[in-house]
């Protein structure tokens, strides 16, 4: 017979397994504590969220007006696509330093070019503290891919 018992969930376990695990998530760890694996994931993470978001930017970008809108965003949103690509495979200082400039790059376009538009200034103001956090972000990594090569390699896990 199943047990029909009502079994109680684990959410401290859940939290610890999909929102905070030193390492597979380990955004609040010191770059010099981590090691390879730890920076693998992170480094991951971010090239995943880079890619998608301005391979958004650059496809949507390519269907707006072009005498309304900024005709280099295609081609920066590829680039940055190009150099999220890189970065994530081969771990390359510069690309890491390129991909760092988007946040102010988006910055500079959103209070040149979308202030003027017919977008209310509080969702400025929000994506504008959202570009300030993921500019923060950048800088740790790369801080992380400056140190990549000096990392230790993981320990062997127990499986």
């Amino acid at each position: 017979m199943p047990d029909t018992k009502k079994k109680d969930l684990d959410w401290e376990g859940m939290f610890r397994k999909y929102v905070w695990n030193a390492n597979t998530t380990p955004y609040l760890t010191p770059v010099s504590e981590l090691n390879q694996n730890q920076a693998n994931n992170e480094i991951r993470f971010y090239c995943w969220f880079l890619i998608i978001l301005f391979g958004v930017v650059a496809l949507t970008s390519l269907k707006s007006d072009p005498n309304t809108s900024f005709l280099g965003a295609p081609y920066y949103g590829f680039s940055v696509v190009c150099a999220a690509v890189l970065f994530g495979f081969a771990k390359i200082y510069a690309a890491a330093l390129y991909l760092s400039a988007t946040p102010l790059v988006s910055l500079t376009y959103l209070w040149l070019y979308g202030i003027a538009n017919e977008r209310p200034l509080a969702d400025s103001i929000i994506v504008t503290i959202i570009l300030l956090g993921l500019l923060r972000y950048s800088l740790r990594i790369v801080a992380i891919a400056k140190s990549y090569s000096n990392l230790p390699t993981a320990p062997p896990t127990d499986v």
